[in-house]
């Protein structure tokens, strides 16, 4: 039990120190909790790295409750990348080893860079966004030139595991209590279509966000079932997936389901890993079963009571005896509805997409610079060329290929693909030499579609949980020396 507590020690001291700031909402107690951590990463890079697992996930809640954190996560990874320039100050020729892809990334950066600068995109625009795609980067590099050893990928997945139920029972009970419960008032009180009411949002605020984050708690948590011995360990890990993935199909969103699919296909493809695909086949079935439509049922019944009308904003969604479920059913169907494309075309993604190969057209080599079509600076500094184009709102792009193409041009497609084809391709030579090659590869690809209707690579858990598990695998000690015939153990 002591090994245990110091194994953990840093990682409870940090979520004592996040919940002393949601405790006392002050801005001036969250910089400070901020700045401790950072200082405690400096001195254990990896358990700082660790606590991010923590507070990403849930950045969206903790800085709705103290703004004062909202450059927690910044500051850490900036202190831990310090701490790993520090530990190579005598071999600083490391410090400058790249791969292909690394470069195809360092090309896409520089060219929104320059285009955004020409277009006359505001300074604090262009460092806005560039920190959106680049902080989270310091992360692989960091950890592909830190030590990683088995207790550490043990923690790793234990603290995902955590956090993952955290998350699963709060949206448990987002769900049950009609968004009304364990929320920030501004959030209690958010005016919803009736398709986005039926979802769960979590404590990180997105059901997109939260189904592709369960995605990856899911695999991570398979993993852990696999490794681990004790039997009661099992029960209730297989437990914990099944409310996990409930949860997940809770969030209705299609987009992760088919990339989810897609990358558990070509896992399965690869490894021939049956027996893993009939235990996922079977925790979906059950979360259905037991959690969904339960679940969904008991929330259409209570948001008919008198509890619910109290608690819900504005008229009931669906008529009371529908039988429950109508709603989800409805988004499910609306996709492929032609009225839903037309609107789309007129509003929507599909607007957005046409949008952006108007605005190419007109700046087809380096586009038009970061912070300009779609992504995350614009909604925050709006863009220079909107009114050039009859664009009268902040549009968000919901899809990364047509920001990227719009944004950074024929020159900046390619360094792009580059960058996402590199980490495949680097994934691929390594599929025999590592364990989680293979997992990883089906996680990129999944991610691949993603990208389609998602701005998957500005989205910080995500990308905090690939670049950590890739920097992993492309660690400077050579993996089969870390991990030769060793499993995880259980606690």
């Amino acid at each position: 039990m002591k090994e245990l507590k110091e194994r953990y020690l840093y990682i409870l001291a940090a979520a004592v120190l996040y919940i002393a700031a949601l405790v006392i909402p002050n801005s001036k107690i969250g910089l400070g909790v901020s700045l401790v951590l950072a200082v405690l990463a400096f001195i254990k890079p990896k358990d700082g790295l660790l606590s991010l697992l923590i507070y990403f996930p849930m950045r969206s809640f903790l800085t709705e409750i103290n703004p004062g954190l909202k450059l927690a996560g910044d500051i850490i990874i900036i202190a831990v990348f310090l701490r790993v320039l520090w530990n190579h100050k005598k071999n600083i020729k490391s410090l400058f080893h790249f791969t292909h892809f690394e470069w195809g990334f360092f090309a896409f950066m520089l060219i929104g860079t320059v285009a955004a600068f020409l277009t006359g995109v505001q300074v604090a625009a262009i460092v806005f966004q560039i920190r959106a795609f680049f902080i989270t980067y310091l992360v692989y590099y960091s950890v592909k030139r830190l030590g990683i050893t088995k207790e550490d990928v043990a923690r790793f997945l234990w603290v995902t595991f955590t956090v993952a139920m955290i998350l699963t029972v709060q949206g448990l009970v987002e769900k049950l209590s009609i968004r009304s419960m364990f929320m920030p008032e501004t959030w209690v009180n958010r005016q919803l279509s009736p398709n986005n009411a039926t979802r769960i949002y979590g404590l990180i605020n997105n059901p997109n966000v939260l189904a592709v984050y369960l995605s990856i708690a899911l695999m991570t948590s398979l993993y852990l079932y696999q490794n681990v011995s004790k039997r009661g360990t099992k029960i209730f890990l297989m437990i914990s997936m099944v409310l996990m993935t409930g949860v997940w199909t809770l969030t209705y969103s299609r987009g992760t389901w088919i990339g989810f699919a897609i990358g558990l296909v070509i896992y399965i493809l690869l490894t021939r890993n049956w027996k893993s695909m009939s235990r996922i086949a079977l925790i979906l079935i059950a979360s259905v079963i037991l959690i969904n439509i339960p679940v969904a049922k008991a929330s259409n019944w209570i948001k008919n009571t008198d509890f619910g009308q109290i608690e819900r904003n504005g008229p009931p969604e669906e008529d009371p005896n529908s039988g429950g479920g109508s709603t989800e059913g409805k988004r499910l169907k609306d996709t492929f509805e032609k009225s839903t494309l037309e609107l789309s075309k007129q509003t929507g993604r599909l607007f957005i997409v046409f949008k952006g190969f108007e605005i190419f057209k007109d700046h087809p080599v380096i586009g038009t610079g970061f912070a300009t079509y779609g992504d995350s600076a614009t909604k925050s500094y709006s863009s220079p060329i909107y009114s050039d184009y009859g664009i009268d709102y902040d549009i968000y792009s919901d899809n990364q290929y047509i920001q990227v193409i719009v944004q950074t041009g024929a020159l900046g497609v390619i360094a792009f693909a580059v960058f996402l084809l590199g980490m495949l391709f680097t994934l691929w030579k390594m599929r025999k030499s590592s364990l989680f090659a293979i997992p990883l590869i089906g996680l990129l690809i999944g991610i691949y579609w993603c990208g389609f209707i998602y701005n998957i690579w500005e989205d910080k858990t995500f990308t905090l949980y690939f670049f950590m598990m890739l920097g992993f695998i492309l660690n400077e000690k050579e993996y089969k020396e870390r991990n030769r015939n060793e499993s995880i153990t259980s606690h």
